[in-house]
């Protein structure tokens, strides 16, 4: 359930504005069984602190004293911060920031749109009243009609009897190829997103294929990026979007979420190449994270602000001006995705301090933001912690979890990935028709939160890390469970086009057997912990890696037992079968380029 949001949940412009003069209300059950009560509409803004045209909404329509006293009197107000809200955003966001949706009392939209000039939006508003007023049978019918066809559109996914097979990821490679701007680099048309998956996907397929192709797009894209007006020259970090297919024209927000995808590929992009331009891009979000987004006591703050006028700022221009504000709430999805970017880059780059600020922003979700058995809460700000149970913080921070235990070895995180993710199987698993749904029902109490959802990108990477759980514990339930997500989706999933490349991914990591690399031997040992370094080194996209101490743990993992010797060793094993023992720790790089 949601904790009571604090006074500071209402984040308004930072320029002048009177939007607080609105009589805002949280989101909760009890204002909408007032507005029933009353038989009052409901006017929606979905916000967000980082938007630079939500704080113009603030500062002109909503500061108007017309629009204020027409809100006041005619409708109940709620204010819904985006980000702490992605349940609310991804039912409500009516194409864009901020959103302006006029509600039935029961949650249920009449009409929505995004920035609205103050004379047009005052009357679109008594429209909306008189609309409500004089044709709620009519309105009330439309909206019965909607979420049947919503129940019958979620009822297409569903497990078939159809195989998951290396069709599908090439069909996703074929849409990215499809939708690539060879002047521009990227995907699709203006405004033009980077596509993080998208990219991964490209350089993994290389790996695989030897395409080169594929890597010319994925890199002409990352090249195009880095040299447009997306990249701050000076303070470092990617904007995150551009309005223009050539990059140019960017909206200035920094997003956490953003660049933490974008360090990934620039990362990829450096093992697959070896090219130094990319490791220095990667090494400068990495210092522009640490220097704007960063708390001091660990963990990732959520975004930068989008102020236009410090951005277009020279170095000397920009001591004139404030540092555009942050917002300083952890979101557990955005940490989750940050921190094992940081480990990658820690395994690729070896440098120390990622790995520090990565475990000690880990560690500190964890303690504040997780509970045994009930898994991850989204947010976290000072010590108020904010809406249990979605699945996007599950997913992301379970993955992260894995990949720290695969980084240090230490097995408590491997227990809490499982502690997390048998949660999400348990509570937010569709038993009947396979996938996850994004909210516990216990959310799904008010207007559109009663329309279950399965988004494709969390079931995604719920199957993925499913499935790496399946190869680090050998219990053939997680892949069963990765298995059934992923089908649930094999009717839907070439709609989504490019932005398939996350299900593509967790497609392949099913069907392709992992090189595993297990050492055997003392955590402590000198030998040991050399051999895990040299494991954690190898340029294999589609790895899992595992340090089994005899002392303490058990030397069988599903059906394999790896004998314990004399020595630390290292085994490399594919698809059941497993190399002699090796003592060398450059024995295990060999080994695998012979193959």
């Amino acid at each position: 359930m949601c904790a009571q949001p604090s006074e500071q949940a209402y984040h308004f412009s930072p320029k002048p504005n009177k939007a607080h003069l609105i009589h805002w209300n949280p989101w909760e059950e009890k204002v909408f069984s007032r507005a029933q009560g009353e038989d009052r509409p409901i006017f929606l803004s979905i916000s967000a602190v980082w938007c630079h045209w939500c704080h113009v909404f603030d500062e002109t329509t909503l500061s108007d004293p017309g629009v204020i006293e027409l809100l006041n009197r005619d409708f109940l107000c709620i204010r819904v911060d985006a980000d702490r809200n992605p349940h609310i955003q991804s039912r409500y966001l009516a194409g864009g920031w901020p959103t302006s949706a006029f509600l039935t009392p029961t949650g249920d939209v009449i009409l929505s749109g995004t920035y609205v000039h103050p004379e047009d939006f005052k009357e679109l508003a008594l429209k909306v009243k008189e609309y409500y007023k004089a044709r709620k049978g009519d309105l009330y019918a439309r909206i019965a009609r909607f979420k049947v066809e919503k129940r019958l559109d979620m009822e297409r996914q569903k497990v078939t009897g159809r195989e998951l097979t290396q069709e599908i990821p090439l069909k996703v490679i074929a849409s990215i190829k499809g939708t690539y701007d060879p002047t521009h680099g990227g995907f699709g048309d203006e405004p033009k997103f980077p596509q993080p998956d998208a990219l991964e996907l490209l350089f993994v397929e290389y790996q695989i294929s030897g395409g080169e192709d594929l890597l010319d797009i994925a890199t002409n894209t990352l090249d195009s990026m880095m040299r447009s007006e997306l990249w701050d020259t000076v303070e470092k970090g990617f904007f995150r979007y551009s309005t223009k297919a050539d990059w140019s024209s960017p909206h200035y927000e920094k997003m956490l979420e953003a660049n933490a995808g974008l360090l990934k590929d620039y990362l990829l992009a450096y093992q697959a190449t070896g090219k130094d331009t990319y490791r220095k891009v990667a090494e400068e979000i990495l210092a522009y994270v640490d220097s704007k987004l960063c708390s001091p006591e660990g963990g990732f703050y959520g975004s930068q602000d989008a102020d236009e006028e410090y951005y277009k700022q020279d170095v000397q221009g920009r001591t004139k001006f404030s540092l555009p504000p942050v917002d300083k709430s952890l979101y557990a999805n955005w940490n989750g995705l940050t921190i094992s970017q940081y480990l990658h880059a820690y395994s690729i780059l070896r440098n120390e301090s990622y790995l520090d600020r990565a475990l000690r922003t880990l560690d500190l979700l964890m303690k504040k933001a997780y509970q045994p058995k009930k898994g991850m809460y989204h947010y976290v700000i000072d010590e108020e912690i904010g809406l249990a149970g979605l699945l996007v913080d599950q997913v992301y921070m379970a993955e992260t979890l894995v990949v720290a235990y695969e980084t240090t070895t230490q097995k408590r995180y491997l227990e809490l990935a499982i502690d997390v993710m048998d949660y999400v199987v348990q509570y937010l698993g569709d038993k009947t028709r396979g996938g996850f749904f994004d909210i516990p029902e216990e959310t799904s109490l008010i207007g559109n939160l009663s329309l279950k959802e399965k988004p494709l990108h969390e079931n995604s990477l719920a199957a993925r890390v499913l499935n790496r759980l399946y190869h680090l514990t050998g219990k053939e339930a997680y892949h069963n469970e990765a298995e059934r997500a992923l089908k649930a989706f094999l009717e839907v999933y070439p709609e989504y086009s490019f932005q398939a490349a996350s299900y593509a991914l967790a497609v392949m990591e099913l069907i392709y057997p992992p090189i595993k690399v297990v050492v055997v031997g003392p955590k402590g040992d000198p030998r040991t912990i050399a051999m895990h370094k040299e494991a954690l080194d190898i340029p294999k996209y589609w790895k899992v890696v595992q340090v089994i101490d005899p002392r303490t743990d058990t030397l069988k993992i599903g059906d394999v037992e790896y004998p314990s010797l004399e020595n630390p060793v290292a085994y490399i094993c594919k698809d059941g079968v497993c190399s002699p023992p090796f003592e060398d720790p450059l024995e295990i790089k060999r080994f695998i380029r012979e193959k």
